[in-house]
């Protein structure tokens, strides 16, 4: 049976997320944070799949088009459910006029990936998870001169750092322009922080980081498109290695772009690796 989900489910769907994530991705990749912010977040709907009191499945679709189904892997027919959800999703978009969906997956051949193409989506993208180990000497972040940091004051910087992020990406693939209340569930809020880059009082350059598990992880970074090229970007990763450093933490990632080479580059300069992927697929409603 599907209900709609609600906040009252986080708990379940922390424990769905926990079991589903760690076969099809590898890892666990969904946390509580970002459930919680789904599930109030007023340009999603989201169902729950459940038999009793025990939640099986969950799938999410927002306005974006951005889509989400999960099974639960040792439920009766987990591969069975997820073709339910995901002619649930096709359902909802046709009646929310969407005319395109995005689904992650993880790589696996017999995973999520071939449940897709055969609902009729089709492999656009990769991308990548990349990850530096903080167990050895970080080099000191060089900034320009007049270059400067300022603490973060959610109150006061929000909104900046939200226009920021949102001039920077715009364009860019996979990036959504979204309103501040929208990006706000996501990026604000306990845990959250942003290491920010200023220049004559002004917010030239940001890195949205907070803790993903038991590593350090890079959410958004953003240069605005007039201050780059001044080394600001490996400057911003180099001080998120430091901070994650110094607060114990064993490592730092980030997700990048597949087809973004000039990003993977700077990111390998900085130290750091592929340690997995995923796969983005797509398909016209």
């Amino acid at each position: 049976m599907l209900r709609p989900a609600t906040p009252a489910d986080l708990d379940a769907l922390v424990a769905l997320f926990a079991a589903y994530d760690v076969i099809e991705l590898g890892a666990v990749e969904m946390e509580a944070t970002d459930l919680q912010a789904m599930l109030v977040d007023e340009t999603s709907e989201g169902v729950v799949a459940v038999e009793g009191d025990r939640v099986l499945g969950f799938a999410d679709i927002s306005e974006s088009g951005e889509a989400e189904t999960v099974a639960d892997p040792g439920g009766p027919d987990p591969t069975g459910l997820q073709r339910e959800l995901l002619a649930w999703l096709l359902e909802r978009a046709r009646a929310k006029g969407i005319t395109r969906l995005e689904h992650y997956a993880g790589g696996r051949p017999d995973g999520a990936g071939a449940l897709l193409a055969e609902a009729g989506f089709a492999h656009v993208r990769t991308q990548w998870r990349m990850v530096r180990a903080l167990n050895g000497e970080s080099a000191e972040p060089v900034w320009p001169d007049g270059v400067t940091l300022r603490a973060y004051d959610a109150d006061r910087d929000a909104r900046e750092v939200w226009s920021l992020i949102m001039r920077a990406f715009a364009g860019t693939f996979g990036s959504h322009q979204r309103t501040f209340e929208q990006w706000s569930l996501f990026a604000v809020g306990p845990g959250k922080d942003a290491i920010c880059v200023v220049e004559d009082r002004a917010l030239i350059a940001v890195a949205t980081v907070s803790p993903r598990g038991d590593s350090g992880y890079i959410g958004q970074l953003a240069v605005a498109p007039e201050h780059r090229g001044r080394g600001l970007a490996l400057a911003l990763l180099h001080e998120a290695f430091r901070r994650d450093a110094a607060a114990g933490l064993p490592e730092t990632s980030l997700s990048v772009d597949g087809e973004n080479a000039g990003a993977r580059r700077l990111y390998e300069k900085a130290g750091m690796h592929v340690d997995r992927e995923y796969r983005r697929w797509e398909r016209d409603v």
